[in-house]
């Protein structure tokens, strides 16, 4: 594999730009120049890390997809062992694994559908800050008199809570037999991994919402109760969105549950003994969140639905993006891969979600 290219061509149509791309050691010399000036330590460049290869893509406002398509196909056609032995293409293998997994994580993954946005922090503790409690009625436009104060609010920060983020992830270790095989076919190992790493912050984000992120439990959403206990009607769930409305400002666009608390939820009747949603999608009845798809999650206890406005609800705090990492373990011998991020979620406006408990009354 010597001689073999990275790339297709020197040249590539990318919008409405002509991208030219520096071949052979070329490539990972400017690679490993840019992952410098990004901050990307030595440490991690000399395990070849793929976030050396995503420096390069951002510097050049480039997507890991349009990288992929610039690839000499013959690449993904060879054997896993050919390329990890080539000094030339070595150094792609974990941008290749990250492609395949980052691509199913993000395709099936819903953990995004949840969140407002993401914090990007430079080290694994940082601040918490948080905003007086105001009354709307008082911070609302309102006539001032000439002179007089005008309402704020004031941001603070919270000496004694911290935000902590940990490292998580997972690996796929190859026997030197295993090597034999292609890397396309092996591609499909790591598109499982993908799914399986996107389910996992499904559930995290999830439990966040659901029980918020400090130990003392101040950042714990509200729960409340329905008109009639152990049953549900149309009219609870309009209910609880008014309450959230009228009481909070916030107005949910996702409810939260398992599947057992989603069969009675799907089951809601109107008046006219028809299901709620048919009656949504042909007049546009009220709630507006009950025509929603329900975000289904084993995390939800039995009987418990979660209102959520994703505009305001939680945020991801990110110190390491998803990445992966190559390392062959000593003790066994064994070539590795490891995808890995170091985040944690993180809620921003404890009242921007609110659980309503069919098990209890109002």
């Amino acid at each position: 594999m010597a001689e073999l290219k990275l790339f297709k061509s020197d040249k590539f149509a990318v919008g409405n730009r002509t991208i030219e791309m520096p071949q052979q050691h070329e490539f990972w010399e400017e690679a490993r120049k840019v992952a410098r000036e990004d901050g990307v330590s030595n440490d991690l460049i000399k395990k070849n890390t793929s976030l050396m290869v995503r420096s390069y893509l951002e510097h050049n406002d480039l997507s890991m997809e349009d990288f992929r398509k610039m690839l000499n196909p013959t690449l993904i056609r060879a054997n896993v062992g050919s390329l990890l032995s080539n000094d030339n293409t070595a150094p792609l293998f974990e941008t290749l694994v990250e492609s395949y997994v980052r691509g199913v994580y993000e395709k099936t993954g819903r953990a995004a559908e949840l969140l407002m946005g993401t914090v990007n922090i430079d080290q694994q503790t940082t601040s918490w800050y948080y905003a007086d409690e105001y009354n709307d009625d008082d911070f609302d436009f309102k006539t001032i008199s000439q002179g007089g104060p005008i309402p704020v609010m004031t941001i603070k920060l919270a000496e004694k809570k911290m935000i902590q983020v940990y490292k998580r992830g997972g690996g796929i270790e190859l026997t030197d037999e295993a090597k034999a095989m292609n890397f396309d076919m092996l591609a499909a190992f790591f598109n499982r991994q993908g799914l399986v790493l996107g389910r996992t912050d499904e559930r995290m984000v999830v439990d966040r919402l659901l029980n918020g992120y400090f130990d003392d439990g101040s950042d714990a959403p509200e729960v409340r109760g329905v008109e009639t206990t152990g049953t549900l009607t149309v009219m609870d769930a309009w209910d609880a969105q008014t309450y959230m409305e009228d009481e909070t400002g916030f107005t949910p666009n996702r409810v939260v549950m398992n599947r057992k608390t989603a069969k009675q939820w799907t089951s809601i009747e109107t008046t006219q003994g028809m299901p709620i949603f048919l009656q949504n999608q042909l007049n546009g009845t009220v709630p507006d969140v009950l025509s929603s798809k329900p975000f289904i999650s084993k995390q939800m206890p039995d009987g418990q639905i979660m209102f959520v406005d994703t505009k305001f609800a939680i945020n991801e705090y990110v110190f390491k993006a998803l990445s992966t990492e190559s390392e062959r373990n000593v003790k066994t011998q064994i070539d590795g891969s490891y995808t890995t991020k170091t985040s944690d979620y993180v809620p921003f406006e404890t009242k921007a979600r609110m659980i309503m408990d069919i098990n209890q009354s109002l």
